[in-house]
């Protein structure tokens, strides 16, 4: 066994934090995390030049203005809850669902054709003057429609349309900026309280999608950079297994940009301990984006 780690119930460079136990988002916070994540995002593609947003990004149907696109309409649909309940309702992209794609996909390219003749400027300034409304808009949404429960494709359980709103659209941003970057080569931007707290929110929701795997045992995910931290897995006091990599790399995986064959056989990721354990957990690395 490897030695036993120090626990703590907060995540940070310096302290082990049981992921299980990472504090839920709250709605004055998850405010905060949104406008962070919004002006971040909007920094970003203003500072992109015209080459690219033509560029191809790890979102294999998308280039770099798909993906503004696509983060524009997100921007939109927090604004009043009519426009949320426009943006996913299925009648209006039967058309993609019939080629095949399930409804999360069949929205997503909707919103994107939608704005397919919106020039890169047209896009920033659509961003731009609906943030104020959507970051509101967000904090209105009605407490019965909070508590309601939805299933997404591709996820292993439903979700309420307040995490939805709360966690899961400003993750999507962060995500998709992230392809920006990579994309682009423009340098994420990261601060551990930021970037920190949405990579500790990610790891609390991979404790709760691992719990049924770890047959008792425990695994330690080591991410290195400013996002990252160190976080316990399961319930066993001692570590059977400790799996390294970048932050950013962490994320790639979690979102299946990479598959864990992948990222093992490219080296991207460091493991200790108990191998089968620790492929186990790479191979089920994955939550909502």
């Amino acid at each position: 066994m490897i030695q036993q780690a120090t626990l703590s119930t907060t995540a940070g460079q310096d302290r082990v934090a049981k992921a299980a136990a990472i504090p839920k988002l709250k709605r004055e916070e998850s405010a905060v995390l949104a406008r962070t994540e919004l002006t971040r995002f909007l920094h970003l593609i203003e500072n992109l030049s015209p080459a690219d947003w033509s560029l191809p990004t790890a979102c294999t149907l998308w280039t770099v203005k798909d993906i503004v696109a696509h983060q524009a309409a997100h921007v939109l649909a927090a604004t009043r809850f009519t426009e949320f309940l426009s943006q996913f309702d299925a009648r209006k992209f039967r058309d993609y669902t019939a080629k095949g794609m399930n409804s999360l996909d069949a929205a997503n390219q909707r919103q994107v054709d939608l704005r397919a003749t919106r020039t890169p400027a047209e896009l920033i300034t659509e961003m731009k003057t609906r943030s104020e409304a959507s970051l509101a808009g967000r904090q209105r949404f009605p407490w019965l429609v909070r508590k309601i429960r939805t299933a997404v494709p591709g996820y292993h359980k439903p979700i309420s349309l307040g995490e939805l709103i709360d966690v899961i659209f400003t993750r999507d941003m962060w995500m998709h900026r992230l392809d920006v970057c990579r994309a682009t080569g423009h340098t994420m931007v990261l601060t551990p309280e930021h970037d920190g707290r949405i990579n500790a929110l990610t790891m609390r929701d991979l404790a709760q999608n691992l719990s049924d795997k770890l047959n008792g045992q425990t695994v330690m995910y080591r991410l290195t950079g400013a996002a990252g931290g160190e976080w316990l897995l399961g319930t066993a006091a001692s570590v059977s297994a400790v799996v390294t990599m970048d932050a950013l790399d962490f994320n790639w995986l979690a979102s299946k940009h990479i598959n864990g064959q992948d990222a093992l056989a490219q080296n991207i990721v460091k493991v200790e301990g108990d191998q089968v354990l620790a492929e186990l957990v790479i191979h089920n690395t994955t939550v909502l984006y």
